[in-house]
């Protein structure tokens, strides 16, 4: 055997019969008390049914072994006597002889409040970044609303339209049909803007997934593109074709977005022929992913450049000095990084890498 992976892979009840070779010796108080038995016979009498084979687990430890590691520890959920579940982080470490496999000591460590803690933190901060949506989109309403009252006035005068080639002596209906198809058309394209603000709003779960670039790119795109037409900024794209990033895309969406709006207030005071943004997005190697996000701004001193990132912190009289603390929190949950760039008096470039493809999962139920 040459790959232990790949061996349970094509022998999945190899974990089940290893595992019928396993006998239980002995288990401290701690033991006893965490799975609420009676007593240390209690326990012993049902171990076997209490921890019972778990392809995760069981294989990190062979995978140890073969490897010739010196200790594998990995997560699964435990159910006690009473049926109440508990996640535990077990821990393992590994003889340096044969001999010392006769008897393994496992550690286990309840860590069910770390646990509820972590998962009271993630609801934090899946709220902490609607709001700051839904702050951005506050900014952008105006403009976005201009945008959808196009398509509507459109289903409005092709309605019109309509009725009037309807109601002529000779009714015209391939005219009036043309005039209804029109109409259909922009009712679709007011429904797609309303859909991508709800979805930009919305209270969804983080789901990260691997997508391409260039549709969290045309979806920051939709929210910027009228603010930044009302500004007179022109906005390049350069996207390599086919580019994959391995996230949520709607939080990757929120943290272009954050940087665009950053990027046209940091054009206010630059003259008409060089307001420009610009989005870029490579590849950085075969593994990550880079977005940058560049504006022709004034630039950014280097004392101000270091804190950027920062809680609080901002440069605008108005700022909540959250909207970069939210993008960093989220680049980095992804397993990315985000920083900044600055040539003052000339530019200033926010780059954020994330992983191009998932990451290889760690042993857990």
């Amino acid at each position: 055997m040459t790959d232990i992976d790949r061996y349970f892979d094509e022998h999945p009840d190899a974990v089940g019969e290893l595992r019928k070779l396993h006998r239980f010796v002995d288990a401290n108080d701690a033991a006893v008390r965490l799975f609420e038995a009676d007593s240390k016979e209690h326990f012993m009498a049902k171990a076997s049914d209490m921890l019972p084979a778990n392809r995760n687990s069981n294989s990190a430890v062979y995978r140890a072994m073969f490897k010739r590691g010196t200790a594998c520890q990995g997560e699964r959920t435990l159910v006690t006597f009473s049926g109440r579940k508990v996640p535990i982080v077990w821990r393992c470490s590994l003889p340096n002889d044969l001999e010392g496999y006769r008897r393994l000591f496992f550690y286990a460590f309840d860590v069910t409040e770390q646990k509820e803690n972590r998962d009271r933190l993630e609801a934090l901060r899946a709220e902490m970044a609607r709001s700051s949506r839904v702050s951005l989109f506050g900014e952008l309403a105006a403009s976005i609303l201009h945008e959808i009252s196009q398509p509507l006035s459109g289903v409005r005068t092709s309605s019109d339209a309509a009725l009037r080639w309807l109601e002529r002596d000779t009714p015209e209906i391939a005219e009036a049909v043309r005039a209804i198809r029109d109409a259909s058309r922009w009712a679709k394209d007011a429904t797609e803007i309303c859909r991508k603000m709800r979805g930009f709003l919305g209270k969804v779960p983080e789901r990260p997934v691997q997508f391409d670039a260039v549709e969290a790119v045309d979806s920051a795109l939709f929210l910027i593109s009228p603010k930044a037409n009302s500004e007179g900024i022109s906005v390049e794209t350069n996207v390599t074709p086919g580019i994959k990033v391995f996230a949520d895309p709607l939080q990757v969406q929120q943290v272009l977005v954050n940087l665009l709006v950053n990027g046209i207030h940091a054009i206010d005071s630059v003259p008409a022929d060089r307001r420009k943004l610009s989005i870029s997005v490579q590849a950085d190697g075969a593994d990550a992913t880079v977005f940058a996000v560049q504006d022709s701004g004034c630039g950014i001193n280097s004392e101000t450049l270091q804190s950027l990132f920062q809680p609080f912190f901002t440069t605008k009289a108005d700022g909540m000095g959250m909207g970069l603390t939210i993008a960093r929190s989220i680049v980095e949950r992804h397993g990315g990084r985000i920083w900044a760039e600055s040539q003052p008096g000339q530019h200033t470039c926010f780059r954020f890498a994330l992983p191009a493809n998932q990451p290889v999962a760690l042993p857990s139920d």
